[in-house]
Parts: C-alpha cells; structure tokens; sequence
C-alpha cells in the first residue's frame, strides 16, 4: 500500500524576529527566499515562542511541554532522554527522522529521538563547556551592552558553521528524496543554523547591504520602566550605548538575516517541485534589535516573544496571513498531526490543521539563565489570549497590554482601576497550571546539580564527539 502521508522539511534558524522579513512587511530587509515561500504558503502573524530563550524553547517545541514541566528552564539544563520527543513519535509512526545542525542539546543524548545527525552543534555538549573559538571577534560575542561596539563586518565560525549545515542539507536532502522513492517511507528532515544569533559580525557583501541605510530603533526607551524591565536593562548594561554601536549592531543582524535567507534558498531548491512536501520555517524567540533601549531576548515585548512562522504545502492556502494566536507547541502538535503520529503525554499544543473552535490563547515562561547576564532567579509567565497579553512577573507587578489598540506595548493596564476586575480572572488563568513557589524550588535543586556538571566539565574536558569544530579558525577576522 502506498504512504500518501508528506514528506516534512522545517527550517528553524536562532534569534530571527518575527518582523524583520520582507513578508511581514519589513522594508529593509532582504530575505527573498522566505518571502517567496510566504506567497506559496501561509504566514502566521501571531506565533509565540514557549519561551525566550534558545534551550527552554527548543526543548519544549520538541516536547509540547512547557519549560517548568520538563525542567528545562534555562541554557543550563539537560532535557532527560526518557521524555518523548515529536522525534520519537513521528518515528514510531514510521517516519525517518534526521536533525541537520544545531538543537542545543546539553549532555550525553545528543540525538533525543532522531534517526541521525550528520552535523552536531557548534556550541558546548555540556553546560559549562568551552563556547566556539573565535578568535580576535571574541570582544563581539556575549549579551551586553559593550559587546555590541564590536559589531561590524567580518567572517565567523558562526556563518562558517551554518554554510556546513546547509551542505550536509542537501546531502542529507537528496539522500531522503532518493530513499523514498525506493522504499516509499515518508521523511522528517529538520535543518536548524546559527544565526543570526548573535555576534552582529556578518560577511561584508552582507553588511554592506545595510551599513548606513537602516533607520534607527522605531521605539525609545521608556521614561519609566517596569521594576523587572529595569533590572534586565541594568545587568544588560544597555544604557551607553553609542549610536556608532546601534548602527553597526542593527547592520549586522539585518545582514546575518540576510545570509540565512540565502541558505534557506538552498534547502528550498533541493525540494523545488516535491509536491506531497510539507515546508516549514520559523526560529526559537525574538529579537529586540535596540527597540525600547532593549537587545536580545528574554523578555515578553512582542519583538522578543514573537517567532516568524511560514507554512507551505497540501492543504495549506496560498498567500495567506493566519493572525490566530498560536505557539511552537502548537507546531509540534501540528507535525505529529500531519505524521499521522500519536500526540505526545501531556502535550499543551494544538493542530494548526484544526480551524474549528480555535481558542486564540498562548503561554510562555522564562526563568533567567542568558549567558553572562547575571540577574537573580526570575519566574515570568506570559499569557496571551485575544487581543489582551499578561505578563506575570513573581516579586513585581504584573503587566497587561491591550494589543489591538496598543500593539507597540506602551501603555500598561494593571495599575487601570477599570481593568482589575479582568487581569484578576486572567492572572487566575495563567496562574491555574504554574505554580512560582514550587518552580523556585526546582531552581534552587537544579542549580546545585548545574554546578557540580560545570565543575566537572571544567575539571574533566569530557569528550565531545558530535561537536562541530572549525577546520579552519583562522578564518574569525574583521573585514
């Protein structure tokens, strides 16, 4: 009997915001390759990341359980291989499933599910472990305001490693293609790059597309932050800024998009014409790019929270905006959904293949742990449902934003005598299935386990076998 079911292929790539896209109406940027896949799919306006940060978003996509259920709430924590994975699903539905490039998985299990792995990550297998070398860069590289003066033009490992994983792509692409002809198995083929995470260094046809051209931040820095916003500026140290350092920083991320576009033209190539082919392509949180004063990610702005999300295959409209309020659990919910897979235990997403009676809520969690950050333990919850989002600070107040009338997140309603009544009843919804007190108590049990691994990676060096390391180092130069 034939297997009619898709072959799926999903490009994710770090650090990619949701509105710096030629299809989300970005005018600066340069991506043609993902604006044309929008004009042949659909293009969800309104996706949200489980949270804003790499290791807790990836893991819970992976999942479709939330950070505090599997214990992955930082870039510290392993995910146990015991929890399934849409990996381990699909692939008990008969799918071959292959991972090509980065998931940031920390420890031993560095395939959680998949069939194989032809590239590994480019960063540390275990939390404490020596990051990429890069050299005379290296100044560039970190989550702090005075990286961002060593932003500019140059060549990385980072885009190094990404050119790899779009090889191995295409190797590993047409190998599927060529299998399921023979064997006619359905193929799950997930690519996953680096960038445009930070460091801002992009190659200098890339950033020389944007050098002096970008406008600065649409939206400046508050008179008055809220007290958790404050805090994250401060340790952020965001607050000197040079425009010098804007400017380069902004002209960095807009060509490292742009270099991603291209790879991701490539994926696309070797697929032109599958037509039982599902396509896939979004990334794991936002980016703040200097909007409010704020970089990076970790906080619940839309420009931070926000993820791209383009669909495109049977079954799915053309040159379609979807503006539900939908997450990338919700993706994973949807790819066993078209694997014809079994749901995951516990899983909280939904089919995005499912219209009837769609509730327009999402949640999301964030728990400190950016790299060189120093903040104290953090326990945030997002909800969003409708045109209202929540965000639930433990130790400070809460925030609430009506997004359909102020969709730039401007004017807090909490402290709104007229709104109490309904942040009550959506606090008590955020709050039904997450409880701040005992997660504090998982953080404080995880941070003793991460510091006994950190202290045995540091004394041990323990092996590394699907790491990627740059042939070539000497290749990490300013140009």
């Amino acid at each position: 009997m034939t297997d009619t079911r898709p072959d799926i292929v999903m490009m994710m790539t770090d650090q990619h915001a949701a509105r710096i896209l030629g299809a989300a109406g970005d005018r600066h940027a340069d991506t043609p390759a993902l604006d044309r896949l929008a004009t042949q799919g659909t293009r969800f306006e309104n996706c949200y990341c489980p949270a804003p940060l790499c290791v807790p978003s990836r893991m819970a996509f992976l999942t479709g359980l939330e950070p505090q259920t599997t214990g992955v709430l930082t870039n510290d924590n392993y995910l146990p291989s015991d929890i399934p994975t849409i990996a381990h699903a699909m692939g008990a539905a008969g799918y071959d499933c292959h991972l090509v490039g980065r998931m940031h998985f920390y420890g031993p299990d560095q395939l959680h599910g998949f069939a194989a792995r032809p590239i590994g990550d480019i960063g540390a297998s275990f939390p404490g472990g020596a990051p990429p070398g890069i050299g005379p860069l290296t100044p560039g590289r970190g989550n702090r305001g005075p990286e961002l003066a060593h932003s500019g033009a140059g060549e990385t490992s980072y885009q190094a490693y990404d050119l790899a994983v779009a090889d191995h792509a295409e190797r590993t692409l047409t190998a599927l293609k060529n299998r399921r002809k023979r064997t006619g198995r359905p193929f799950f083929a997930l690519v996953s790059l680096f960038c445009p995470h930070p460091p801002y260094i992009a190659r200098a046809e890339d950033y020389a597309r944007f050098s002096g051209t970008l406008p600065p931040p649409r939206l400046p820095p508050p008179e008055t932050d809220h007290p958790a916003i404050a805090a994250w500026r401060r340790a952020g140290k965001v607050d000197d800024l040079t425009d010098e350092a804007i400017a380069r920083s902004r002209a960095g991320y807009y060509g490292l998009v742009r270099m991603i576009d291209r790879i991701c033209g490539r994926v696309l190539k070797c697929i032109e014409g599958q037509e039982n082919t599902v396509t896939i392509y979004t990334s794991d949180h936002g980016e703040c790019l200097g909007e409010r004063g704020l970089w990076w990610k970790s906080v619940f702005y839309d420009e931070s929270a926000k993820v791209p999300l383009i669909v495109r295959g049977p079954g799915i409209a053309p040159d379609a905006v979807d503006r539900r309020v939908v997450s990338l659990m919700d993706l994973s919910a949807t790819l066993l959904d078209l694997a014809g897979a079994a749901p995951l235990p516990g899983q909280t997403g939904r089919s995005l293949m499912n219209a009837t009676d769609w509730q327009d809520r999402c949640t999301a969690s964030y728990y400190g742990g950016l790299m060189n950050i120093a903040v104290s333990d953090v326990r945030h919850r997002m909800l969003r449902r409708g045109d209202l989002k929540l965000t639930i600070h433990d130790g400070a107040p809460p925030q609430l934003f009506d997004l359909g009338a102020d969709p730039d997140e401007l004017h807090d309603l909490a402290g709104d005598p007229e709104w109490r009544d309904r942040l009550d009843d959506l606090i008590a919804e955020a709050t039904e299935d997450w409880d701040a007190a005992g997660i504090a108590e998982m953080q404080k049990r995880q941070a003793g386990r991460v510091a006994v691994i950190r202290d045995w990676v540091r004394r041990t060096a323990p092996p590394e076998p699907m790491r990627w390391r740059d042939p070539q180092p000497g290749r990490n130069r300013y140009e």
